[in-house]
């Protein structure tokens, strides 16, 4: 059985959570479709920037999460 330390463990976590984002982002560029000159994602009318800028959001506050452990 391996065993990790701490902070492999946080790494290991962090690395997951970027790809997770990663992968969310690039899903998000490839399903969305162009209607008079704009790029929109899904039925609800939401664009891509404000699509993305939510994913963003979302990491960021993660991340942020993160850092606040750190200096616990």
């Amino acid at each position: 059985m391996i065993t990790f330390t701490p902070e492999q463990e946080q790494f290991m976590q962090l690395a997951q959570s970027r790809a997770y984002y990663e992968g969310l982002r690039d899903g998000i560029h490839r399903y969305a479709h162009w209607r008079d000159g704009v790029q929109y994602v899904g039925t609800t009318g939401r664009t891509l920037k404000e699509a993305l800028e939510e994913v963003n959001q979302a990491e960021s506050d993660l991340m942020d999460r993160y850092n606040d452990l750190n200096m616990l």
